[in-house]
């Protein structure tokens, strides 16, 4: 669903990618077979910078660029709420689509596209943030 949101959001503000932090292996949505099937949901091009990057190096440019701080705060996200107990790894499209089409997430995906904000965050706005989480 965050590459529906990517999707859309990138054609609303002419953006022409979708630049993603996944690496490969790292959990079971970032397999190859995963990924194939992630993609399927959009056809604007996709960057994947840290696709082959390991856990150290990713936390090393986190600290560099200033976001490593945020990531390891102890706050639950939809990853952690969501996570099944036995994730699948070698996904099929056709099972994807097929449990899609008992949801009615479109009206999700829309309210969401049309009520977006954006933030500019810099370090002088740490408390706006701090009360994002």
């Amino acid at each position: 669903m965050m590459f529906r949101l990517a999707d859309r959001l990138s054609k609303r503000r002419k953006c022409p990618i979708i630049a993603s932090g996944e690496s490969l292996g790292q959990v079971a949505s970032q397999t190859i077979h995963s990924m194939n099937v992630i993609n399927e949901v959009t056809n604007v091009p996709v960057i994947r910078p840290c696709v082959t990057l390991d856990k150290t190096e990713i936390i090393k440019i986190a600290k560099k660029i200033g976001t490593y701080e945020i990531s390891i705060r102890p706050y639950e996200d939809c990853c952690t709420i969501f996570a099944p107990k036995n994730p699948k790894t070698m996904p099929r499209l056709d099972e994807c689509l097929e449990l899609e089409n008992k949801f009615d997430f479109e009206t999700l995906i829309d309210e969401a596209i049309n009520n977006y904000e954006v933030k500019i965050i810099d370090g002088t706005q740490k408390e706006e943030f701090d009360s994002l989480l």
